[in-house]
């Protein structure tokens, strides 16, 4: 019998990936390898990013806490942003500019599986 990967665990994944993304693009380092060298975020691009990083992060913890509970969630949690965490930087290393292709279909990918885990 064929087991599929569970919902809750998708939007997690996809959130977190998409956070990383947003934070790492409030970055100077970062942003220089995606955009160039020399290329620095604007004050409001940084303070957008790390909100929007920051709540993703959030939203994906409380996902794995409703769908674990809070004994396994928080670990889940970790766990699912250190994968994540681990695809960006590999992502970073070898095919930065990829990262604007891939973080923004994330992000609206993370809000529709969200919304789907949370519905359940």
């Amino acid at each position: 019998m064929m087991s599929f990967i569970p919902l809750p665990f998708l939007a997690t994944l996809a959130l977190a990936y998409s956070a990383w993304v947003a934070l790492s693009l409030a970055m100077d380092r970062h942003y220089a390898d995606i955009h160039g060298r020399g290329a620095e975020p604007s004050g409001l691009l940084r303070k957008r990013s790390r909100r929007l990083g920051t709540l993703a992060l959030t939203v994906a913890f409380a996902v794995c806490v409703r769908d674990s509970g809070w004994g396994i969630g928080p670990v889940a949690w970790l766990g699912t942003m250190t994968v994540a965490a681990l695809l960006l930087v590999l992502q970073l290393c070898y095919a930065p500019r990829s990262v604007l292709r891939t973080g923004k279909p994330a992000l609206l990918l993370a809000v529709v599986l969200t919304l789907a885990a949370l519905a359940i």
